[in-house]
Parts: structure tokens; C-alpha cells; sequence
């Protein structure tokens, strides 16, 4: 994607599950896509641990080559003792459930965890902001309404596959 990468180095990457079952196993075009944008941008990807469990754990392929190849790094859930990052994940829930007509504790605790996750590391780290990726739409709605009650819209952008690699689901020409 060159230039026009959301991606910056200054920035931390908090990723959602449903991106790398998006992009697929290390020999897609999609994958490879992504890893040259992550890697172009010079960013690791922060993959929570309930993503990683959600993947079906480190070992699985697309996983092990992100962390083997270092693009991607393993972190850990917020503190259930971090107050902002509690009700981060608690506005996104509430959002997810209203947005999927489920009852909250059916929601997907990950999605919720990415919003405590990205307040949490633009309050407590020296980053310049925070990008999440999600393709869940109601997990992105979750997570924006989570910023903006927070007052952290200035820090936390979030964007999807397409955002990152385009649209072409097939393996683009590159001009080299």
C-alpha cells in the first residue's frame, strides 16, 4: 500500500482474530499483503492473548510466522484493576450486544478487551496513538463509542483489512 499505509512506526497496532483468519496462512496473497505493510511501516502487531486463543494458539501457522518473523508479539489483557480500561470494555460490550441483539455476557469478551487495550496503552505508554484493526463491524462500533466516551478520539483510530491492503483480493501486480 505504500505511502498511503495508516501505519506508523510511533503508533502501537492492537489486532482482532477476525484480521488474521482474513488474511489466511503465510502462503496467501492477503497475508503476504499484510505483513509487507506492517513490515514496511517498521510496526509489530499486538496480538492480545485471547486473539491468540481465539486462532487456535500460537502454533498455528499464520500466527507462529507472524512471531517467528517479528511482526507480531503476544501481549497481555488489560488489569481488571485498571478502571479506564474496565470501562472501556464495558461501553464496547454494551455496544456490541445493542448492535447484535444479544444479552452482554454473550459477546465476544475479546472485542471489549481491545477497547481497555487501546486506552490502556495510549495512557500508560509513550506512543503516539493507537491503531486497532477489527473487520467485526459491531465490534468497531463498540470500540469507537468506548474512545469517545473515554475523550481518547485524538489517539485511537481503528481500521479494517481493506484500509490496510486495498480491496484486490487477488495478488496484485507490483511495480518494483
Amino acid at each position: 500500500m505504500g505511502t498511503d499505509s495508516p501505519f506508523s512506526a510511533e503508533e502501537d497496532v492492537l489486532v482482532d482474530a477476525n484480521i488474521f483468519f482474513a488474511i489466511g496462512r503465510p502462503s496467501n496473497p492477503q497475508y503476504r499483503q499484510f505483513r509487507n505493510a506492517v513490515r514496511n511501516a517498521d510496526v509489530v502487531c499486538k496480538l492480545p492473548r485471547r486473539v491468540i486463543g481465539e486462532l487456535g494458539g500460537p502454533e498455528m501457522d499464520r500466527v507462529q510466522t507472524a512471531l517467528e518473523e517479528g511482526w507480531a508479539e503476544i501481549i497481555d489483557t488489560p488489569s481488571p484493576a485498571d478502571g479506564d480500561a474496565v470501562t472501556a470494555s464495558d461501553i464496547a460490550r454494551r455496544t456490541i450486544a445493542s448492535e447484535t441483539n444479544q444479552a452482554e455476557h454473550e459477546v465476544e469478551k475479546t472485542d471489549g478487551i481491545l477497547a481497555g487495550l487501546a486506552i490502556q496503552y495510549v495512557r500508560d505508554r509513550s506512543t503516539m496513538g493507537v491503531i486497532v484493526l477489527t473487520d467485526d463491524q459491531p465490534a468497531k462500533k463498540g470500540i469507537e463509542n468506548a474512545v469517545r466516551a473515554q475523550g481518547y478520539t485524538d489517539s485511537i483510530t481503528i481500521y479494517g483489512l481493506t484500509d490496510i491492503i486495498g480491496d484486490d483480493p487477488g495478488d496484485s501486480l507490483e511495480i518494483i
